[in-house]
Parts: structure tokens; C-alpha cells; sequence
């Protein structure tokens, strides 16, 4: 099933001027977008999806794409406010810098136009390209890289250990076992997250009780 081309602009919140250098990103194919000077961009996605929309110093915001004949999005981005607690915003600062940052870098390769379905029918020798094939090689390995620093972004100590108390090799221990997929991450609220730590917190301190309870097993 092919997605449709959503169209729309970017602006600042504060002067409603247009804003340049948005990323955008269907979270669904993880396919990043950027805006253009005039914060003019499109996208494929199809409705139901989740569109996000990031720029380092502004709120991120996300948009659930409607059903039915879409209308040219205009999307209002905010300065983000650091006195304001939010989920994202306690990982390590340099996660947004860099994501824009590569995005931009790497806006050719990343913006290379896939083959999908009757599209390789159609022009195999492109599909069959060698270096077609590289670039999207290169844009899987990104968008994969893209989720792990995302997850260790949110998924932070920091967090962890003001909401649980957590600290040293128990923080390090928990954090690899209940390490959260980037679809989960993306699909909860900051309520639902914090909720997230503490049910799975409590799992583990079970589990660890239950260990030190349990009798030593000699070895042979």
C-alpha cells in the first residue's frame, strides 16, 4: 500500500515567520524530510501514521496524520522552555544537535528516492545499481543508528535514577534489562513512560529479592 505526499510549512510560534532546516520524520518508515528556507516540505505517509517535526531549540512536535483528503499542514513550532519537564528533554543535550545535524549533512543521500513493488518492475537497472544500492544501504544503517542513540537519549540515568533512585551497576543492570524498543518509546506519553520505569523498577528489585532469597546451588 503507497503512502500518500503530505505538503504543508513550518513556522515559528513567536513571530510566525516561516522556518527553515525543520526535520521531519515519518515515524512509522523512518524516513526524515528537511524544510526548506521558506519552511516548505512534503512527506509520504499514509493516514494513521505519525509525522514528527524537530529543530534544535524548539518543542518537538508530532502529528497524527487524519483520514481522508488532506489540506496543506501548517505546523506551529514553539522555543522549548528547559524549566518545563519533559521526557525527552533530560538526556544528553547533544542527541538533537547531532540528529539535525546529520539530517542536514546527509540531506542528498537521505532524501534518495526508493524502489518499491512496481517501481523495481519498472526500472530494474536502477533497482540493480550498485551504487543506488549503497545509498540505500546507507539510509537503513542511519535510520537504525538514528533509534539506538534516540533510545539511549531518552532511556537516560539521569531520569532513571530521580524517578527510582537507582545509581552505579544496578542502574547499568536495569537499563540493559528492560532497555525499551524505539516503536514503545515512540508511541507513550511522558505519563505513560514514567510509569514504564516505575513498573519495570519494581520488577527488578523483585527479581533481585527473590535471588538473595533463594538458596546457593553448589557446584561440582
Amino acid at each position: 500500500m503507497y503512502g500518500q505526499v503530505i505538503q504543508g510549512q513550518t513556522f515559528d510560534a513567536a513571530d510566525n515567520k516561516p522556518l527553515e532546516d525543520v526535520v521531519i520524520t515519518n515515524i512509522f518508515t523512518t524516513t526524515d524530510k528537511i524544510a526548506d528556507k521558506t519552511g516548505r516540505f512534503s512527506i509520504e505517509a499514509q493516514a494513521g501514521q505519525l509525522v514528527e517535526f524537530r529543530k534544535e531549540g524548539y518543542k518537538v512536535l508530532r502529528v497524527r496524520i487524519p483520514q481522508g483528503k488532506l489540506p496543506v499542514f501548517k505546523v506551529v513550532m514553539e522555543k522549548y522552555d528547559p524549566s518545563i519537564a519533559h521526557f525527552e528533554n533530560n538526556g544528553s543535550p547533544d542527541y538533537k544537535a547531532d540528529s539535525i545535524k546529520y539530517a542536514l549533512i546527509y540531506k542528498k543521500e537521505l532524501e534518495y528516492p526508493q524502489l518499491s513493488g512496481l517501481d523495481v518492475v519498472r526500472h530494474p537497472f536502477s533497482a540493480m545499481s550498485k551504487k543506488n544500492q549503497q545509498i540505500w544501504a546507507f539510509q537503513k544503517e542511519f535510520a537504525a543508528t538514528q533509534q539506538q542513540k534516540y533510545i539511549d537519549y531518552v532511556f537516560n540515568d539521569q531520569l532513571i535514577t530521580a524517578l527510582t533512585g537507582l545509581t552505579g551497576d544496578s542502574l547499568q543492570i536495569y537499563r540493559k534489562m528492560f532497555r525499551p524498543s524505539y516503536n514503545l518509546l515512540r508511541s507513550m506519553n511522558d505519563y505513560v513512560y514514567f510509569n514504564y520505569i516505575k513498573r519495570t523498577v519494581t520488577l527488578y528489585r523483585q527479581r533481585g529479592i527473590r535471588a538473595r532469597q533463594s538458596p546457593s546451588r553448589l557446584t561440582h
